[in-house]
């Protein structure tokens, strides 16, 4: 083979070669997607819980309070009695810290405050990222008390 012929030969059979995948790219899911996957098994569609197990998110302090806990919550986890409304729950929050993004947390907590507490501030992503990075040490479902 020539030269020319074998360069020609060379480039061909560079061009051919398929060009390399991109990563797929997930779809963000918004928070009430989130919610509805991860959330409301316990909590209900309707923010309802479960009697004795889940509380309710209408009427939750939680909601009405600063978002640490909230954060801590989505973060670690919580299992042990919870008392809502003179009613005793005991069921078991999951901890979603390796499960969820700081994106996807944020998202999620947004939608609850949006739907069960509407006055309430917003959370950022840069606030979940922060309390991430505080109980990074903490223990994943810690006994409520």
């Amino acid at each position: 083979m020539t030269r020319p012929l074998a360069i020609a030969a060379a480039l061909a059979a560079v061009s051919c070669k398929p060009a390399p995948k991109a990563p797929l790219e997930v779809v963000p899911l918004s928070g009430a997607d989130i919610y509805s996957m991860r959330c409301s098994v316990c909590h209900q569609q309707d923010g309802g819980g479960i009697p004795g197990n889940c509380p309710p998110f209408q009427n939750s302090p939680r909601l009405a309070g600063p978002p640490g806990e909230l954060f801590h919550l989505a973060l670690q986890g919580r299992r042990g009695e919870v008392v809502r409304n003179g009613e005793t729950y005991n069921g078991v929050m999951p901890a979603w810290r390796d499960e969820l993004s700081d994106d996807q947390i944020a998202a999620v907590l947004n939608y609850i405050l949006e739907t069960w507490q509407p006055g309430a501030a917003r959370v950022s992503t840069g606030e979940v990222s922060a309390a991430r990075a505080a109980t990074e040490n903490a223990p994943l479902l810690p006994q409520d008390g």
